[in-house]
């Protein structure tokens, strides 16, 4: 009995399933292990105004993290912009350290597509002293890495 060739399409069918099961495997792996969360990106420390470039998956120039924002208690307000450097829609948010809740920032379906830059105007004067985190409110951009420190006191 002869053998058969292989034909081109079904080669082809073959070659494009186990290139499928590479992808769906990447795909499960990101979301059942998924990268841990890093909190802040080096020494750099922000102040008013602050200008922040948002990418996959951090800001400025860290690929994970990002700067530290430090918030004047004495001033009234903190002036953040934001440009959003990557391929996702991305955001900003002030959210308490103890918490998670929303202390101030950008409601989260008002993000910003690529290319957009966004100019936000903070009122210090409403939020206590302390330590918070300013995040990327989009689904799992907080867990891939996208959460640096937020600081507000007397000693910016």
């Amino acid at each position: 009995m002869a053998k058969k060739p292989l034909r081109a399409d079904a080669a082809a069918g073959i070659g494009a399933g186990v290139v499928g099961l590479f992808v769906i495997i990447a795909i499960w792996t990101n979301l059942v292990f998924p990268a841990p969360v890093v909190v802040g990106g080096g020494g750099a420390v922000l102040t008013d105004p602050a200008s922040l470039r948002e990418h996959e998956w951090g800001f400025n120039q860290f690929s994970k993290g990002g700067p530290e924002i430090c918030a004047n208690q004495t001033s009234l307000n903190l002036n953040v912009t934001l440009t959003n450097t990557g391929i996702n829609f991305h955001g900003f948010q002030v959210i308490r350290a103890d918490t998670g809740a929303f202390v101030a920032g950008l409601n989260k379906t008002d993000l910003l597509a690529h290319g957009e830059t966004r100019h936000i105007n903070i009122d210090v004067t409403r939020i206590a002293p302390g330590s918070y985190y300013y995040i990327c409110p989009v689904a799992g951009h907080r867990q891939k890495g996208m959460i640096a420190p937020f600081v507000v006191t007397s000693g910016c």
